[in-house]
C-alpha cells in the first residue's frame, strides 16, 4: 500500500510551462510530437509532466518506472479514456479491454498462439512470401525501385488473412490497407485534436474516418459470415473467437467478433510490416550488418525455403529484427489511466490523470543501451539480453498484457526477412525521402524507397 506523502512532501513534476486553456498545444503544432518530447526528455529527465489543452500526461521513461505501470503495479492503472480515438477503430478488442473481459477474451485467443501453433503456420508465412517474390522477378532488376513498405503491408495482410481467417484476401488487400491507413491517420490527428468535434459532424476529416470505419467493418462482416455459412467453425483464430464464450459464458455476440477479427488485422499486419521495413532501411545504413545477414541467409539455407526449425538456426537474422525494433518500435508509445496513487519517478500521480510510456526513448536510454543510436544487433545475444533490465526492451509491450501475437510476429518477420535476404541486396535510393511519423503506429510518411543493388 502506497504511504500517502503530506502536501508539503509532494514535488511538481517537472515540465514545459503551460498556457491557460491550449497548455503546451502550441509548441506541439509548431515543433511536432516526437521532437517537443524528446527535448523535455532532455531538460526534464526521465520523468515529466506535458498539457495538451487541459489533458496533463505524465511521461515516464526508465524501465523501473515502466516496470510499475506494466507489472507490479499494475492494478493501480487501466485503459481508460487514453484509449478513446483508438477505440473507434477496435472497438473493446483484446488491445483495449479490460478486466474480465480482457481475461475471457485473452483465454479464448491463446492456443492460436501457442508456439505450437504457431510453428504449424510457418508454410503458409512463406507460400505468401513465395507469390510477392515472384511477382517481383519480372520487374526488379538491379538499378529497379520499390516502396518495400507498400510491398510488406500487402503481404503482411494476406498473411494475417490465411494464417488467422483461413482466407484468400488478396482481392480485397489494397482497399483494406488503404481504409487501414486512413484510420489511422485521422486517429492520430483526432487524438491530438485540442477540440474533438462529435464524430457525428460531416468534416472533412469525419468523413474520411467514417468511410474507413465502414470499408472496415464490412470487410469484418463479409468474414464472419462466410465462415458462419460454411458451417464449420474452422481450427484457426476465427474458429476459436467463433466457439468461443464471454465473461459471462455467452458466445461472443457479432460486435465482440469484429472488434476481435478487426484488432488482429490491425495488430498482425500492420505492426510486423512496419518492423520489416524499418529493419530494410536500416539495413541501407549498415552494408557490413545487412552483408553478414546474406552469409548467415546463405549457410542455413542456401536456396531453400525456410522452415519454423530454421529461425533458431539463424540467430544473426533474428537479432537484426530485434535490433530494428528496438531503433524504430512500431508502437511507439503506450498510455494507462491512473487508478490509486503511485509513485513513479519519486513523483506521485494521482487518479484520473494518464500516464504515457515511451519505449521509443526507453529503447535509446544510455544507461541500459551502449551508444545507443548505433545500429548494432549482437545487442540481442542471450548473454546480453539476460544482463538487461527486462523492461528496457518492450517492442511487444510487457506484463501480462504483453502482445499475444509476439512469438507469431517474430517468426513471420524472420522468415521474411530471411526469403527477401536470399534474393536481394538493397540501397536506399536516391530519390528516398525517410521520415518517421508518429502517430498511433511509428510510420513511414513517404514510404521505405529501395534500389536493387548487385549482390556481392
Amino acid at each position: 500500500m502506497l504511504q500517502q506523502p503530506s502536501v508539503s512532501e509532494r514535488r511538481e513534476i517537472p515540465g514545459p510551462r503551460p498556457w491557460p486553456v491550449v497548455g503546451n498545444s502550441l509548441t506541439l503544432l509548431r515543433r511536432g510530437m516526437m521532437p517537443m518530447l524528446r527535448e523535455c526528455w532532455r531538460r526534464h529527465g526521465d520523468t515529466f509532466r506535458v498539457h495538451f489543452g487541459p489533458k496533463a500526461l505524465t511521461v515516464i521513461v526508465h524501465p523501473d518506472d515502466v516496470e510499475r505501470v506494466l507489472l507490479t503495479e499494475r492494478d493501480n492503472f487501466y485503459k481508460g479514456a487514453s484509449y478513446g480515438p483508438f477505440r473507434l477503430l477496435v472497438g473493446d478488442g483484446l488491445v483495449t479491454s479490460e478486466g474480465e473481459k480482457w481475461r475471457a477474451h485473452r483465454r479464448v485467443a491463446q492456443p492460436a498462439f501457442n508456439r505450437g501453433s504457431v510453428a504449424a503456420l510457418a508454410g503458409k508465412m512463406t507460400r505468401a512470401t513465395e507469390a510477392m517474390l515472384e511477382s517481383w522477378a519480372p520487374r526488379l532488376q538491379v538499378g529497379s525501385e520499390l516502396d518495400i513498405h507498400e510491398e510488406l503491408l500487402g503481404l503482411t495482410m494476406a498473411i494475417i488473412g490465411d494464417t488467422l481467417f483461413g482466407l484468400d484476401l488478396r482481392g480485397s488487400i489494397d482497399r483494406s490497407a488503404a481504409a487501414f491507413s486512413v484510420a489511422l491517420d485521422e486517429l492520430s490527428r483526432r487524438g491530438n485534436e485540442l477540440v474533438r468535434l462529435p464524430l457525428s459532424w460531416p468534416t472533412p476529416a469525419n468523413v474520411r474516418l467514417r468511410r474507413a470505419l465502414e470499408t472496415l467493418d464490412r470487410t469484418v462482416h463479409g468474414i464472419v459470415a462466410q465462415r458462419r455459412a460454411s458451417g464449420e467453425h474452422g481450427d484457426d483464430l476465427l474458429g476459436a473467437l467463433l466457439a468461443g464464450h464471454d465473461e459471462h459464458g455467452r458466445p461472443l455476440d457479432d460486435r465482440a467478433l469484429r472488434d476481435e477479427v478487426i484488432t488482429f488485422f490491425l495488430a498482425g499486419h500492420e505492426t510486423t510490416a512496419l518492423a520489416l521495413s524499418w529493419a530494410w532501411y536500416m539495413l541501407t545504413t549498415r552494408p557490413d550488418i545487412q552483408e553478414a545477414l546474406h552469409a548467415e541467409v546463405e549457410a542455413v539455407l542456401g536456396g531453400r525455403t525456410p522452415t519454423a526449425e530454421d529461425v533458431a538456426r539463424m540467430p544473426y537474422t533474428r537479432m537484426v529484427l530485434q535490433e530494428a525494433l528496438r531503433l524504430y518500435v512500431p508502437t511507439w508509445s503506450g498510455a494507462r489511466d491512473v487508478a490509486a496513487p503511485t509513485r513513479l519517478g519519486g513523483y506521485t500521480v494521482e487518479p484520473g490523470e494518464i500516464v504515457m510510456y515511451l519505449p521509443y526513448f526507453t529503447h535509446r536510454h544510455p544507461e541500459f543501451w551502449d551508444d545507443p543510436l548505433t545500429v548494432r544487433p549482437e545487442r540481442f545475444t542471450a548473454e546480453a539480453t539476460a544482463r538487461r533490465h527486462k523492461f528496457a526492451y518492450l517492442p511487444f509491450s510487457a506484463g501480462p498484457r504483453m502482445c499475444i501475437g509476439n512469438h507469431f510476429s517474430l517468426m513471420e518477420g524472420a522468415l521474411i526477412l530471411a526469403m527477401i535476404a536470399q534474393r536481394y541486396r538493397f540501397g536506399l535510393s536516391p530519390r528516398a525521402r525517410i521520415e518517421p511519423q508518429f502517430q498511433i503506429t511509428m510510420r513511414p510518411r513517404h514510404g521505405v524507397r529501395l534500389r536493387v543493388e548487385q549482390r556481392r
